[in-house]
């Protein structure tokens, strides 16, 4: 999973939290607020979500791979043919008429052309693959972050977190008081569990009953 998680996703669960602490009634005197770190490069690496999500990228990511080896391994079949066809022509030469000479060269023109073209059109095809991945991937660091956003806020109220800094703006290192990123994995792992849970003690679907099909009509009586 890209770890592009952004500061935002920490302000919003702590202002969660800020407002119903500004709605509730006033208890006390104020204490000074209460800080947290959370790393969410770490929770995506290692949330059961993050992993599931790196895998359908780690996926796209075979698949193009994959399609330009193909590819590649195409192209250079084509060459070699295009050299094979070089090398013949050289050493027919002197022993070949002219017409036959030229017939051979326009055989190689062409075959040239011919990789070209399939060269273009390779390159396009792997250019519209890493577009398609490149929104899939965008489409799945939103669905990350939605996913991963009540757990941040749950471990916030929990804690009683007032600021919640990431990981990445705080200098030096992090005292594992203040870091919240395992609770946050914790919280996430034992939802995505508890829904894999439900959805494996679902009763499957019943198959669909068979149409019945009309009485057949009675044959007409022949009429004398």
């Amino acid at each position: 999973m890209t770890k592009t998680c952004t500061l935002a996703l920490a302000l919003l669960a702590t202002a969660a939290v800020a407002q119903e602490a500004a709605q509730a009634p006033a208890k006390g005197p104020a204490h000074p607020p209460r800080l947290g770190v959370i790393d969410m490069g770490k929770v995506s690496t290692d949330s059961l979500l993050g992993k599931g999500l790196a895998a359908q990228l780690e996926t796209l990511r075979n698949e193009i791979n994959a399609e330009g080896t193909k590819k590649q391994a195409e192209i250079d079949k084509m060459g070699a043919q295009i050299q094979a066809l070089q090398t013949e022509l050289d050493k027919q030469q002197n022993v070949l008429s002219p017409e036959a000479v030229d017939k051979k060269k326009q055989e190689i023109v062409k075959k040239q052309r011919e990789r070209q073209a399939f060269g273009e059109d390779s390159q396009a095809e792997i250019e519209r693959m890493k577009d398609r991945a490149q929104q899939k991937a965008q489409g799945l660091d939103s669905e990350f972050q939605t996913k991963i956003k009540p757990h941040i806020e749950a471990v916030v109220k929990e804690r009683g977190i007032d600021i919640l800094l990431d990981a990445r703006v705080v200098l030096g290192s992090v005292p594992k008081e203040y870091d919240i990123s395992q609770d946050v994995v914790i919280k996430s792992d034992d939802a995505e569990r508890a829904t894999k849970g439900k959805a494996a003690a679902a009763p499957p679907a019943p198959a669909p009953k068979p149409a019945t099909s009309p009485a057949a009509a009675p044959a007409p009586t022949p009429q004398p």
